[in-house]
């Protein structure tokens, strides 16, 4: 895929006892579930995007890892971080400040099951950064001995 554009996104993969937390969007046309993430802001680096993010749309605290990948998409790059919870696990949907109130597009937070999400375009990519070491860390052991 060739990025057309220069809108830098920052997602978020946070990992917890074999779940990631998700967002389900639901667009005029669509209705799916993604990673926590959006634009980088001015002055902002690409960690600081991801952390803000995270407070915004799942209200969660996090503590960044490491770059699990970059790829282009259609506006620009997005630069997936790998996250942790730095307290508590409580998901609660948040919101996109950039939106007004009836044009939300955030519907739904959760820890959703990655196993379930395997074969998501941004969590098989999770799941392939990640380290053994740190399959274990997060439970995630569907996929037996890499």
């Amino acid at each position: 895929m060739i990025a057309f554009g220069n809108r830098t996104r920052a997602l978020s993969a946070i990992l917890s006892h074999g779940k990631i937390a998700m967002v389900r969007v639901e667009e005029q046309e669509r209705s799916f579930w993604t990673l926590p993430g959006g634009g980088v802001e001015a002055g902002e680096s690409l960690e600081e995007a991801a952390v803000r993010e995270a407070r915004e749309e799942v209200n969660l605290d996090i503590r960044i890892l490491r770059l699990l990948f970059q790829r282009p998409y259609s506006a620009g790059v997005e630069y997936c971080f790998l996250a942790e919870p730095r307290h508590g696990d409580e998901v609660i949907l948040g919101h996109d400040p950039e939106l007004a109130a009836h044009e939300q597009v955030l519907r739904q937070a959760d820890w959703m099951p990655i196993e379930s999400l395997k074969d998501d375009r941004h969590v098989s990519r999770v799941i392939a950064a990640l380290r053994p070491e740190e399959m274990v860390k997060y439970g995630i052991d569907f996929l037996g001995n890499r």
